[in-house]
């Protein structure tokens, strides 16, 4: 016999894992990111479809962050979670405002401003809540 779902939990791990990652930004730390990070991960944006391992998205976040700093990732409105009545899989939809900029190699200074509109699905594995699917939008600001 199964155990009766608790969604505000599992609303609450997931709204948890959202506050890490965006720790995990600030503090340009790709492994906490990965800490989970499901796979294959399937992205969609900019009329694609990509699919990536744990490695190629460590490889991801690692160049991303590199040279970076965070004066904004920021929620603009509560984030949307929704549960299956199992709590096997989850989707969440946010709504971000970001300021970035990143130092390159060459010493060139890159600065972006922009909204992101996402939805992260989520898979429970082993317990755990990991990410295997993102959609993103942005709109320069």
């Amino acid at each position: 016999m199964t155990e009766p779902v608790d969604i505000g939990r599992e609303t609450a791990e997931l709204l948890r894992i959202h506050a890490q990652d965006r720790q995990a930004h600030f503090g340009l730390d790709a492994e906490s990111i990965l800490e989970h990070q499901g796979e294959p991960f399937v992205t969609v944006g900019n009329g694609r479809i990509d699919e990536a391992n744990r490695d190629e998205v460590a490889a991801h976040f690692t160049r991303y962050f590199a040279g970076a700093e965070y004066a904004e990732w920021d929620d603009l409105e509560p984030p949307r979670v929704q549960i299956s009545d199992d709590a096997s899989l989850a989707w969440m939809i946010v709504r971000n405002r970001v300021r970035r900029r990143q130092t390159q190699p060459d010493g060139t200074v890159t600065q972006r401003q922009f909204v992101y509109a996402g939805l992260m699905g989520y898979a429970k594995r082993g317990g755990r809540w990991l990410r295997i699917a993102n959609v993103s939008t942005f709109e320069a600001e």
